[in-house]
């Protein structure tokens, strides 16, 4: 078996999360509470469908580079470029996050999606739904924590990423 075929199942799970992280944000950002919010000016608008459409031809690069058949390739190389765009993509988010002071930017708008809600010391509850319970205590007390759900949809991405990066490293 050839370093292609070895790579199929971190192909497989990069594929997937490729096509959530863009299907994701269209979803989250074509309704009232981004692209047709009635207190958004339209340049704003613009500008927001304008980066969920430019998810799309990424999506297909990347979908090109961990399918493609190439004869005489190293094939790890097609995982580093897909964890490059994806470790970018991630960085650029968090750098986004600091900074919004010099934007006056927020995470959500008033009237927009309620924040996911992390308790730490209380019995493991990962379901659907905004709540997430973890069983081990911060300073060993029950602590709840809210966190914006853009932040939420990235933590797990990005543990899957570490986990098949690991299983690819390994095998």
């Amino acid at each position: 078996m050839d370093l292609y075929d070895l790579n199929s199942i971190p192909r497989i799970v990069f594929s997937i999360l490729s096509i959530l992280l863009t299907i994701g944000p269209t979803i989250a950002d074509f309704n009232k509470t981004h692209a047709t919010h009635p207190d958004w000016i339209g340049h704003a608008r613009f500008h927001v469908v304008w980066q969920v459409l430019g998810f799309y031809p990424i999506l297909v690069l990347n979908l090109i580079v961990l399918w493609i058949y190439i004869p005489e390739f190293y094939y790890p190389y097609q995982l580093y470029f897909w964890l490059i765009w994806y470790f970018g993509f991630l960085v650029t988010f968090i750098i986004t996050i600091f900074s919004m002071p010099l934007f006056k930017g927020t995470l959500s708008d008033p009237g927009g999606r309620l924040p996911f809600k992390y308790t730490f010391g209380k019995k493991l509850k990962l379901l659907p739904g905004k709540d997430k319970h973890l069983p081990f205590k911060i300073k060993g007390q029950v602590k709840t924590y809210k966190v914006d759900e853009n932040l939420h949809n990235m933590i797990l991405p990005t543990i899957i990423v570490i986990i098949t990066s690991i299983y690819f490293i390994v095998h």
